[in-house]
């Protein structure tokens, strides 16, 4: 067993949503086998489950537990159960890699908007019940549950002012960026001649505008990796076939094809993208003018993906994790660099992988609810 701790973190790190104190509580990230939390009470915890320090652990005989509290993560079998929490969590001087302390951050803050967020999970009691009030109220650490503004998401309403690929076009769509604003000519609320696609002048007389956009993407941008990128968008009602189009920043045409369905394998050696270089893809109707929302991308090499996740796979608890805690590092890390595509892609193939671990849908959600995706990020609970 190892725990691992970064010296002088609160110099060099923002504080995450957690009270850094002995109010954080212990999550528990990965199980193989049976976990119990004995406090009062016992009580079967899954992978993404909040418990108090308070407590001890029990693990099947055969199996073991990761789990993290305030920086650290600590590895727990079976033939050392029951197990105090708060003898557990002992500083043994060990650093912990950046990419070790970013994911701990990131995935107590995933579980932290979970649990504020009101949507009532899966096994929901077994992912509180361990830590606080049942009642969820404002007095147990984890804010309100009823979901409203006050207290982190907004509304559950998914409406154009929270989401990605909003119909205004503007730099508050999520999935786009915010280069991507009225100022550039991508769908300025105007709908003037600035800013109309699809027409190298530009003109108002065959250019997009704020009305004809219909439909949005359901992937980001970002990085793209040269090669290859699965792209997808939502449905534009009365047609199958699609227009997919790229164009520079100057709305120079620089690709176009006719797509069956919603989703398309884009190479950019086909397409002949240059590296570097930043692009905007959209699809329209064939015949009419309905046209989604831009998405802006640029193509990078292989090499600085390969980099970017060498990086967290050295950590000593991605060796040691499962393969859908070892997916969600990667999506952390990919995410953390700009590689949104590619994080979004990690983060949906561990939900799947392990369809009983909590943890991936509400890292999932959290990546939704940063790009103002409320209601994908309301769905990923579900």
């Amino acid at each position: 067993m190892k725990a691992f701790k970064l010296f002088f973190i609160i110099l060099m790190f923002p504080i995450g949503l957690f009270a850094q104190s002995e109010t954080m509580p212990v999550i528990l990230v990965s199980a193989d086998g049976k976990v119990t939390y004995q406090d009062n009470s016992k009580l079967n915890v899954i992978p993404g489950s909040i418990m108090k320090k308070s407590g001890s652990l029990i693990v099947s005989p055969k199996g073991k537990a990761i789990v993290y509290h305030n920086y650290m993560f600590v590895e727990v079998s079976g033939d050392q159960s029951p197990i105090s929490l708060d003898k557990l969590f002992v500083d043994d001087q060990s650093l912990v890699s950046k990419s070790e302390l970013s994911f701990g951050e990131k995935m107590s803050d995933a579980v932290y908007n979970a649990s504020i967020s009101g949507v009532k999970m899966k096994n929901q009691k077994d992912l509180v019940s361990g830590w606080g009030d049942k009642t969820g109220s404002g007095k147990d650490g984890w804010g309100d549950k009823t979901g409203s503004g006050k207290d982190g998401w907004g509304d559950k309403t998914g409406s154009g002012k929270d989401g990605w690929g909003d119909k205004t076009g503007s730099g508050k769509d999520g999935w786009g960026d915010k280069t991507g604003s009225g100022k550039d000519g991508w769908g300025d609320k105007t709908g003037s001649g600035k800013d109309g696609w699809g027409d190298k002048t530009g003109s108002g007389k065959d250019g997009w505008g704020d009305k004809d956009i219909r439909t949005r993407s359901s992937c980001p941008g970002g990085k793209y990796v040269e090669d290859v990128n699965v792209l997808s968008w939502e449905p534009l009602k009365g047609t199958k076939i699609y227009t997919f189009v790229i164009e520079d920043m100057e709305h120079n045409l620089i690709y176009t094809t006719q797509v069956k369905g919603q989703e398309y394998a884009l190479n950019s050696k086909v397409a002949k993208l240059k590296n570097g270089t930043k692009y905007a893809w959209y699809i329209h109707h064939p015949t009419k003018k309905e046209v989604s929302t831009p998405v802006f991308f640029s193509i990078v090499s292989k090499e600085m993906e390969d980099k970017t996740l060498k990086s967290v796979q050295s950590a000593d608890i991605y060796k040691k994790s499962n393969a859908d805690i070892r997916l969600l590092m990667e999506a952390h890390q990919m995410e953390g660099e700009g590689f949104l595509l590619s994080a979004q892609t990690k983060y949906k193939k561990a939900i799947v992988m392990s369809p009983k671990n909590s943890l991936p849908k509400m890292m999932y959600s959290l990546f939704c609810k940063n790009m103002n995706e409320v209601e994908s990020a309301v769905k990923a609970l579900k």
